[in-house]
């Protein structure tokens, strides 16, 4: 082999590894399944695995990332104008795409600042808590901030909304009356939380006009927190988590069976999501929670008896995940053996 032949072979051999490294971490290709995270107020993604680890923002004020349905896309909050954030809570919705970029916000006719993005099945439209015609009251240092706060559908492209649920003249500092909304897998329901920033509160699932087809808990005397709901592929389970309330509590994940009410523990930690077609879950969990040491790791659980916890990354938060396209096209029809 000449010189010339040897380079041409090394670099070809070169293009070759960094070709297929590239396609075994292409976020629109079927698998690996690809997930967000926060870390740092900046929005990463990585496998699922944990392993290719890559960060997509650099403000340091950035949360709640989504994924959209293919993969290729991440809709998170921004909360860097100073007219709105912090006195009302609530940031801008971006998108950026997982190959990298720059972000670019998303406008919606009508809506000041938003929360929560959540995207549509199709990827088309966003869910997201809005907050429209913002107003302020009382006597300077002591002034209270009062807005319109919804559940509204809003379409990416042109940017026109329709809010689902609504209520006027809310005091913010009351705490959110809407949050975490999300779509079911079907598309046709929303699942959102109610009393957002208060430790109590349960869920509710809505038609999209409104409508509450339902609600957790029945009895009003269980003031136990049931945060960030989602719903399974096949529609009967519901997952969400209690947050700890006291340095004696532990974070607690629940798996709700929308049939029977029934409620089962599924194991410690916070903001749950579904993966793997339902049957596992992403989720975060808490080192030294109440110190100055606190920390958050992601961890993966299937769902299934006996199955135990694996950690799959240290220092990140408020895990999304999407499935790709060949599992979206797969709802579970079984029953799971660790269902409620």
């Amino acid at each position: 082999m000449n010189i010339l032949r040897f380079f041409t072979f090394t670099l070809l051999t070169f293009q070759l590894l960094l070709t297929t490294e590239a396609a075994a971490f292409d976020p629109g290709s079927h698998t690996p399944q690809t997930i967000a995270f926060v870390r740092k107020g900046n929005i990463w993604i990585a496998r699922l695995d944990g392993s290719g680890q890559r960060q997509l923002t650099t403000s340091g004020h950035d949360t709640h990332p989504a994924l959209s349905p293919n993969g290729k896309e991440v809709a998170f909050c921004r909360r860097t104008e100073k007219e709105i954030y912090p006195d009302t809570g609530f940031g801008q919705l971006f998108m950026v795409e997982t190959k990298g970029g720059t972000p670019r916000k998303v406008r919606f006719e009508g809506v000041l600042a938003a929360e929560d993005p959540a995207f549509s099945p199709d990827g088309k439209s966003l869910l997201f808590v809005g907050l429209s015609e913002l107003r302020r009251a009382g006597k300077k240092g002591e002034l209270q901030a009062f807005a319109t706060m919804s559940i509204t559908i809003g379409e990416i492209r042109t940017g026109k909304c329709r809010p689902v649920m609504q209520r006027k003249n809310a005091m913010l500092d009351a705490g959110y009356i809407y949050s975490n909304p999300a779509f079911s897998p079907d598309g046709k329901s929303i699942l959102w939380q109610e009393s957002g920033s208060d430790v109590s509160g349960g869920f509710a699932i809505i038609d999209l006009n409104g409508k509450r087809l339902f609600r957790y808990p029945l009895k009003g005397s269980d003031s136990t927190p049931y945060w960030r709901p989602a719903l399974s592929p096949e529609g009967h389970r519901i997952l969400c988590y209690s947050p700890a309330t006291t340095e004696a509590a532990e974070d607690t994940i629940h798996l709700i069976n929308r049939r029977t009410q029934r409620r089962s523990p599924v194991t410690s930690g916070t903001n749950p999501v579904f993966i793997r077609n339902g049957s596992a879950i992403l989720f975060e969990r808490w080192e030294n929670r109440w110190s100055s040491d606190a920390s958050s790791n992601l961890w993966i659980l299937d769902i299934e008896p006996g199955a135990a916890p694996k950690q799959i990354l240290t220092n990140g938060s408020e895990p999304a995940a999407a499935l790709p396209d060949n599992e979206r096209s797969q709802i579970v029809s079984t029953e799971r053996n660790f269902s409620p």
